[in-house]
């Protein structure tokens, strides 16, 4: 199963928060600068709360072996 998250940050004082937005499965060969710009306009179209800017993309890919399964 593959998951692109895309973060966001906001400064408060001495904290930074982080807004999440989780895309389950999502194309093979993702372009970077395209995904950026595609970050930018979530922002514009208000998307993504007020005062976040776009900062990190990940790709995570999870693989699951079921090892043992008693209940058929």
């Amino acid at each position: 199963m593959k998951r692109l998250t895309l973060m966001f940050r906001k400064n408060e004082g001495t904290r930074t928060r982080t807004y999440r937005l989780n895309i389950p499965e999502p194309i093979d060969n993702i372009n970077p600068a395209e995904l950026e710009q595609d970050m930018q306009q979530l922002k514009q179209l208000g998307v993504i709360p007020e005062g976040f800017e776009p900062d990190e993309a990940r790709l995570t890919e999870t693989n699951v072996q079921i090892l043992v399964n008693l209940l058929l």
